[in-house]
């Protein structure tokens, strides 16, 4: 049985191979909910996921003040990962797993930020500082694509 769990990326990482990345699930007793409470706990994995992509993202962008370098477009991958995977408590409720390499036939989806709203993000994080721009994106809601579209939002998204 496969654990699903979301990886925080870039979608430039996403034209590599994905190797060493972390994930987050729900740890084994919020993978063993049902209905409503199971989907919960998965959505909150999700937004955790989102909020370490969005750190990751805007916290180099504050430490290169004045490059006018923007910061990559963050991407959540919704994957199933082998249950051997190692995991270790991130916090109370889910886990942080440890994926050598990401098989991206066992990605389900992609999540990323509207544009309108990831270019707000942007110019909030360059006229005020990272964590505004965290906030704006934390109450913005992601897009879904499905895994066989990955090669049009690679040609399609900056």
């Amino acid at each position: 049985m496969a654990i699903r769990c979301y990886i925080p990326t870039t979608l430039t990482a996403l034209r590599s191979t994905l190797t060493d990345v972390r994930a987050v699930a729900p740890d084994a007793q919020g993978r063993g909910l049902r209905g409503e409470e199971f989907e919960s706990a998965e959505f909150d994995a999700m937004c955790i996921a989102a909020a370490l992509a969005a750190n990751a993202v805007f916290a180099p962008a504050e430490a290169e003040t004045g490059t006018g370098a923007a910061p990559e477009r963050r991407v959540i991958v919704a994957y199933d990962a082998p249950e051997s995977s190692p995991a270790a408590p991130l916090t109370e409720g889910f886990d942080l797993y440890t994926l050598a390499d990401v098989d991206m036939a066992r990605v389900a989806s992609f999540h990323l930020d509207e544009d309108v709203v990831w270019d707000e993000a942007v110019q909030l994080a360059e006229d005020t500082d990272s964590s505004a721009a965290e906030d704006h994106l934390g109450a913005s809601d992601l897009l879904w694509y499905d895994s066989s579209e990955l090669g049009q939002l690679l040609g399609d998204q900056a």
